[in-house]
């Protein structure tokens, strides 16, 4: 393995940190803040009486702004960054300088990983629902677990896009898939066995297990498939990344 220089690494995050916060990649925190907040409005006006637990309301908004999050800052940034990358050539006078593939790795995922982390925390208060105690520590462990596995996710989906246009087309399937899912897993019994082996179901499933007061809020079967998903994604993104020619030997 090769070594890792970390002042490579902070001048990739500088880069990485300066365009997350364009026009194209800044809306997505935004939308995610804005949609729990719309949830929680909705929810309030329509899970009402006697039968609907209190809090139930806002926890779902915050179980579907999570996933939202997750999916549009943690997948869709990276993807979209690296596919700037590649359309302004950047990313190929990156390669031919002294940087390896693992120091490029993470310069540009703690950025999009730490911003998305910040907004998950941040949709507590916006989505009006208490989580503390245990829960807290569940809650923390989970989506930042999610949130590194979504930026690795994306990262991969980088690698397949061309340029920024194409990138919409590679990142959309992708999206849907993990966001719908977990989304109308309550709804349809095929949906709900698939949502248990997928990091976005893992965390909405955590978030109502919160809201319903269940003692095992995420079972060891979950924190192993997301440590998988997780792993394999790295991975991934490795050989496709040195398969594509990025990196030189």
């Amino acid at each position: 393995m090769k070594a890792v220089h970390w002042n490579k690494v902070a001048a990739i995050m500088d880069t990485k940190t300066r365009a997350f916060f364009g026009k194209n990649c800044i809306i997505m925190p935004i939308f995610a803040v804005g949609f729990t907040l719309i949830m929680r409005f909705l929810y309030e006006s329509i899970m009402t009486g006697e039968m609907i637990p209190e809090g139930f309301a806002n926890g779902y908004a915050l179980a579907m702004g999570l996933v939202m999050s997750i999916c549009m800052i943690g997948i869709y940034c990276p993807a979209l960054l690296l596919a700037e990358e590649k359309e302004k050539n950047t990313l190929r006078v990156l390669m031919t300088s002294s940087v390896n593939g693992l120091e490029f790795f993470l310069g540009s995922v703690i950025p999009v990983f730490l911003a998305t982390v910040i907004v998950n925390f941040l949709l507590i208060p916006v989505s009006g629902y208490t989580v503390s105690g245990g829960d807290l520590a569940a809650f923390g462990v989970s989506t930042v677990l999610a949130s590194l596995i979504s930026c690795l996710v994306g990262m991969v989906l980088g690698i397949f896009a061309k340029n920024q246009v194409s990138a919409g087309t590679v990142i959309t399937p992708v999206l849907m898939v993990f966001m719908l899912i977990p989304m109308f897993a309550d709804m349809i019994e095929s949906l709900e066995e698939i949502s248990r082996f997928i990091f976005t179901g893992i965390v909405m499933d955590m978030m109502m297990n919160i809201v319903e007061g269940r003692e095992e809020l995420v079972s060891p079967l979950g924190i192993g498939v997301m440590a998988a998903e997780a792993v394999a994604a790295a991975m991934l993104f490795m050989i496709l990344y040195r398969r594509n020619g990025y990196e030189k030997e």
